[in-house]
This record gives C-alpha cells, structure tokens and sequence, in this order.
C-alpha cells in the first residue's frame, strides 16, 4: 500500500497561527479552549504542545453559514425562556 497522493497534513503551533494572523498567541490559545462566537478552533497535543491542522484553521476562518438574525432570534428566545422561568412574561399589545 502507497501513500504517493497522500501527503501529511500540515501542523501549526499556536505561535505559529498567532504570528500568521497577527493576533496575540494568547488570542489563538482562547480559540482552542473557548472558542468565539460558538466556533472553537480545532487542536490537538503533541509532546505537551499544542497545534493546529492547517485545514482546521480554514475551516475556522471560513464566515459563519449562520445568519444574524439566526443568533438574534435564538438569544431574543432564549431571554424570553429565562424570563419566563421568573414568572416574568413579555408584555403583549399596548401594555408596558
């Protein structure tokens, strides 16, 4: 069996990724772990060091499928459901 079309993917350092972008290592750092904007960026360990696929990085760059008024929609619901959970409705009509 030959790998001859294959070829390895492509590993970044968070140092690496941070210096490509021009954003703080620490910045690229909180994408692995928290993410933003409900996206996280793909990492793995090697030898206590984290890095990135070179593919896993375009997809996290790639724009959002997700439109705005998606999110807004989701958070206004969201809110509605916390303030329901208050006993708390949403005025209807006129009242306020």
């Amino acid at each position: 069996m030959t790998f001859a079309n294959t070829s390895p993917p492509e590993r970044l350092s968070l140092k690496q990724v941070a210096k490509h972008l021009r954003v703080h290592i620490a910045t690229v750092h909180r994408w692995t772990l928290r993410g933003v904007r409900g996206r996280r960026l793909k990492s793995f360990l090697v030898g206590g060091r984290r890095y990135v696929d070179a593919d896993d990085l375009a997809q996290f760059l790639r724009p959002h499928q997700e439109s705005r008024q998606d999110v807004d929609s989701r958070r206004s619901e969201h809110a509605q459901e916390h303030l329901r959970s208050y006993g708390i409705s949403r005025p209807t009509g006129g009242e306020r």
